[in-house]
């Protein structure tokens, strides 16, 4: 008797892995297979399936989560097909991101190796299939058939939660989880395409930063997805878990930089901030280590996680807690900002967190909390740095509205300087030369022929040039009698000025008259200096009553324009007075020997 006691105990351990299995119901489309695994460790990492088979398993009462495993993970699942006929269901795995994957199927005597899969194995059709593997198999009539499952992801987190699914859930599963992720790269892609672009005219670090933490939500979301395989079949060396480490990183790394541009979370975290960003560089190091393919299959990658993952966790934590403290300051965006970690860090928080502790069921839409985590991220954060964007471009408009406006009061102040010194000069002009070269006429009287006509001369002279520096207050038929009295003291035997006046609107305003007088002032003395013209035309045409416009044309040798709009004091003075104006000038003088035209608009 005691002999068969300890046979049957040497029995129930030998098979201790196959005493619970999950009964097969046709009705059923989808089972968590977590409640009926069993696990072995292979500490070896080079067990066959036959070695295994005769080793002590262990029942698992959570779900296969590993964490940075240093060896090969073996799982089993017994499964019975009561039916007459032999049941196909697919077993499914959701994860993607997983080395080598062997699938066996044992009844009976008969070891079936059903499937040889996983990221570092070539497989043509892998990425087009679904994230994770489904493997068919074939349950024979009313016989239990134990499926053990070897799994080798070395050095790295392994989740290892099984599904057996019906043939349509496993096809509306595949199809939901594409659907989600191609909607997840378009908005992904849409995100990063507009804040590059916006970036590039604004120029604000703000969008630079989120562009930078965008791309590393990305590549870290990207590793998870499986998209390199978009590209190749096959990734012997384990680079995904470079773009995994990038991803990281640069989330680290400018995450906490973009929340500082819309709440100053540093200003009031100094010390802390500095020795954060330490331990945040030393995160470089570990991708520039971690890019030699020998490193990434040694204990090198095993304490590379653990760095990332701490790292990760302390960001990620100091973020929330700086953002409690700009809340109790009453920081810009503090509450909104909070609003949307809060939210994005539980979604990620339910559906990865809380299934690894066993708190929540698995579901085998494994990365739908990522992907809707990192759209809600996507889509709100877009929508604070748009309210963000629009209190800056105000902020700018309102303070080059400013600008425009100090530059109107110097130039008005400018203006103003120099018909005070013009008037002044032309009172000297006037009442003191002009006065005594009155008296010295008087004085000469007619003695002297050919004195009295150069003191004649003179006097006129001087008239002219005080009446040129004089302001002149007038408006309506006065200005224009003002104007054609220019353009006559302007004509000589060189130089011939033409004036047309075409519906000329009535102007009451001094000051416009004044401004469209001296514009025309300067451009005659303009003509007369530089344009070597025989004939020069000017046209005041009326458009309505809110605008009128200057036309000037000469007959001269023209001028560069390009060359010269900085140097020609006459064209500045013009240009002041036209933004006192809100006028603007078009110059057509490129031709060599053709003349030169300019027309002057002006508001009323």
């Amino acid at each position: 008797m005691k002999y068969l006691l300890v046979i049957f105990l040497i029995a129930q351990s030998f098979f201790s892995f196959s005493e619970e299995e999950y009964v097969i119901d046709s009705t059923i489309n989808q089972i968590n297979l977590n409640s009926y695994i069993y696990h072995f460790e292979d500490t070896s990492n080079n067990l066959t399936i036959n070695q295994v088979l005769k080793h002590q398993w262990t029942k698992l009462n959570a779900n296969p989560t590993f964490t940075s495993n240093k060896h090969v993970q073996w799982i089993s699942f017994n499964i019975y097909n009561p039916y007459k006929v032999s049941f196909k269901r697919y077993l499914f795995i959701p994860y993607h991101l997983i080395h080598e994957i062997d699938v066996y199927a044992v009844t009976d005597s008969s070891i079936i190796n059903i499937i040889k899969t996983g990221i570092k194995r070539l497989n043509t059709n892998k990425h087009l299939k679904s994230i994770g593997y489904p493997v068919m198999i074939n349950f024979k009539p009313q016989q239990t058939t134990n499926v053990l499952i070897r799994l080798e992801f070395l050095y790295r987190p392994l989740r290892a939660t099984t599904y057996l699914l019906s043939k349509t859930r496993a096809t509306e599963i595949i199809e939901k989880n594409n659907s989600l992720v191609w909607f997840w790269r378009g908005m992904f892609l849409f995100a990063l395409i507009i804040t590059i672009i916006i970036y590039w005219f604004v120029r604000l670090k703000l969008f630079l930063y989120y562009t930078f933490f965008n791309l590393g939500v990305g590549l870290f979301t990207a590793s998870q997805l499986g998209v390199y395989f978009l590209f190749f079949n096959i990734d012997s060396t384990g680079f995904s878990s470079v773009i995994d480490f990038t991803g990281t990183t640069l989330i680290c790394l400018f995450l906490p930089l973009f929340l500082n541009e819309l709440t100053p979370i540093k200003k009031r975290n100094k010390l802390i901030w500095k020795w954060m960003y330490y331990v945040i560089y030393f995160m470089i190091v570990i991708v520039a280590i971690n890019l030699i393919p020998a490193v990434r299959d040694s204990m090198v990658m095993y304490y590379s996680h653990f760095y990332l993952m701490f790292t990760t966790g302390i960001v990620l934590l100091l973020m929330l807690i700086f953002l409690i403290r700009c809340i109790k300051y009453n920081d810009k965006n503090a509450i909104p900002l909070l609003i949307i970690y809060g939210i994005n860090t539980l979604t990620a928080f339910s559906g990865a967190i809380l299934p690894n502790l066993g708190i929540v069921e698995d579901s085998p839409f494994v990365l739908n909390p990522l992907l809707i985590s990192t759209l809600i991220e996507i889509t709100s954060l877009m929508i604070l740095m748009a309210r963000a964007s629009l209190s800056v471009y105000n902020e700018r408009s309102e303070l080059l509205e400013k600008q425009q406006e100090h530059q109107k009061q110097m130039i008005m102040s400018m203006v103003t300087g120099q018909e005070e010194a013009r008037n002044r000069a032309g009172r000297e002009l006037h009442d003191s030369i002009g006065a005594n070269m009155a008296l010295i006429k008087q004085q000469i009287g007619s003695s002297n022929i050919e004195l009295y006509k150069i003191v004649s001369q003179t006097i006129e002279s001087v008239r002219n040039l005080s009446h040129g520096l004089v302001t002149p207050m007038v408006n309506n038929e006065e200005f224009i009698d003002e104007i054609k009295q220019l353009c006559f003291l302007f004509t000589t035997d060189k130089i011939e000025v033409h004036c047309y006046f075409y519906k000329w609107p009535q102007i009451n305003n001094t000051e416009i008259t004044m401004h469209i007088y001296r514009i025309t002032q300067e451009l005659l003395q303009n003509a007369i200096k530089h344009s070597k013209a025989s004939n020069v035309y000017f046209q005041f045409i009326g458009e309505s009553n809110q605008k009128a416009s200057l036309v000037y044309e000469d007959d001269g040798i023209g001028f560069n324009y390009d060359k010269n709009k900085r140097k020609g004091l006459g064209l500045r003075n013009i240009k002041n007075r036209l933004l006192l104006l809100n006028g603007t000038i078009h110059i057509d003088a490129s031709k060599a020997d053709k003349g030169c035209t300019i027309v002057i608009d002006v508001e009323l």
